[in-house]
């Protein structure tokens, strides 16, 4: 009977016997995955507005304030791409803010709050006029 002898953790040598023992370690090794940590996307998150004041300023930031995108909207749908972030990560907390008081018609701010997660979501944004 032969053996086998593999490197464990730390440099370890361990000898298998059998077949059977070899193929135990191969499984347990095989569902072995590294941890994202809360930083790392896992995927993207795409974002529509629906409904918005062509013109108006669009400013997505976290919860804690750090800003992720800012732009004008030409139209009356705008898209945004972000990143996803693992469950529980502080950076899917999001805050939407749009305004458009630049050029006539005004519009008053409008704040919302969304989570990202993989894939995609619509908000229909209801601006109200400030003239």
């Amino acid at each position: 009977m032969s053996a086998v002898t593999l490197l464990a953790r730390y440099g370890t040598p361990v000898v298998f016997r059998r077949t059977n023992e070899l193929q135990a370690c191969n499984a347990a090794l095989v569902g072995y995955m590294p941890q994202r940590l809360p930083t790392d996307p896992i995927g993207t998150f795409s974002l529509t507005l629906t409904n918005i004041a062509p013109g108006s300023a669009v400013q997505v930031e976290t919860a804690g304030g750090t800003s992720l995108h800012n732009g004008t909207s030409a139209g009356a749908e705008y898209g945004v791409l972000l990143d996803a972030y693992a469950p529980g990560s502080p950076l899917n907390s999001l805050r939407i803010k749009v305004r458009k008081g630049s050029s006539s018609p005004f519009f008053q701010p409008w704040e919302t709050l969304a989570t990202a997660t993989p894939g995609s979501a619509s908000i229909y944004v209801t601006q109200i006029p400030d003239e």
